[in-house]
């Protein structure tokens, strides 16, 4: 390679540096506790000298590996996002794949990643969550019992990792799992308003599974009859969401009736500068991105689903009453 051109691209490689390390620093900024400093923040996560960290700062010392998969576990940072922005027109996604033989050691981390990055979120008055699905958001069901057990159960089964048991009684959730799942719930319930837009069949995907596994005597007619509970139990609790438009802490619901198929489940949550957009994708996962033309393009293509939704939270009093007696005529084919 010739002397120049080696300059350059030395030149190049150094400048892309540069700029990832200062937009980690901007990252870092926004997420780190109000009133506090970048620097006391840092000395206190990375357990080193304030000069130490003014180096790291000013670029006269990089930052190691293990410093930076520190800094992004703490704060919530995409690493590969902010790579990925400055190599041309790259997107970055986080699959949340698998990284355990063990399928219930890997769903744990699954849930604890997403409970931190909700965590970190929650508690910011100006914090908003919008989803368009086309199943149930497992969040609204979650401390059901049989449901969530179910959901889990069938998860497993279809991962083919382990034998599973001919009933929901038979199958043990960890503890760990069964309180991430009550966590999560109740952490998603703290966004200052959440928007809701539902397909007009959301129930019934739901319903079909569990018929399709009693008929293979993975779930026992026991098991059918108190998922169907649950299922009636839940209905009557998201009818009452919709009267009340909020949730018992408080904070406001809105809840919209598609009018046209809504083919996956997609999410957007934004705090402030900070932005995630997320795609329902094998069942329990979701891959996850922080890049901005993603989210905005996610917020977009969700506001376009409103467009064509009728708002049944706090309005819309015969869809609404329409929409959930059709929910239990569903549930009673069980």
């Amino acid at each position: 390679m010739h002397k120049n051109e080696m300059t350059i691209k030395q030149t190049k490689t150094a400048t892309m540096k540069k700029n990832i390390v200062n937009e980690l620093i901007i990252e870092m900024k926004k997420r780190i506790p109000e009133g506090q400093s970048i620097v006391n923040y840092l000395t206190d996560v990375l357990c080193m000298g304030k000069e130490a960290i003014y180096r790291r700062l000013r670029g006269e010392v990089a930052f190691t590996f293990q410093e930076i998969a520190l800094i992004s576990h703490k704060l919530g940072i995409s690493i590969d996002q902010i790579i990925g922005n400055h190599l041309g027109s790259r997107v970055t996604f986080d699959l949340n794949l698998l990284h355990s033989d063990n399928p219930l050691e890997s769903y744990y981390e699954i849930l604890t990643r997403y409970l931190q990055i909700f965590n970190y979120l929650k508690g910011e008055d100006n914090l908003e969550i919008y989803t368009a699905s086309n199943v149930i958001s497992f969040t609204l069901y979650s401390s059901y019992e049989h449901l969530s057990k179910f959901r889990l159960m069938r998860w497993v089964y279809q991962n083919d990792k382990i034998k599973t048991p001919n009933s929901l009684a038979d199958f043990q959730a960890p503890e760990k799992v069964i309180q991430a799942h009550k966590k999560l719930s109740e952490v998603m319930k703290e966004s200052n308003i959440s928007h809701f837009i539902w397909d007009a069949n959301i129930f019934i995907s739901f319903i079909k599974e569990v018929a399709y596994f009693n008929k293979l005597n993975l779930i026992s007619d026991e098991d059918v009859k108190c998922l169907k509970e649950d299922l009636y139990q839940l209905v009557s609790q998201l009818e009452q969401l919709s009267i009340q438009g909020e949730f018992k802490t408080g904070h406001k619901v809105s809840i919209y009736l598609s009018n046209i198929d809504i083919e996956a489940t997609y999410s957007y949550v934004r705090k402030k500068e900070i932005e995630f957009s997320l795609l329902r994708v094998y069942s329990i996962n979701s891959m996850d991105s922080q890049n901005p033309y993603i989210c905005e393009t996610q917020k977009n293509w969700i506001q376009s689903l409103k467009r064509h939704s009728t708002l049944i939270s706090g309005s819309g009093e015969a869809e609404r009453i329409a929409f959930f007696e059709e929910q239990r005529r569903h549930i009673g084919t069980l």
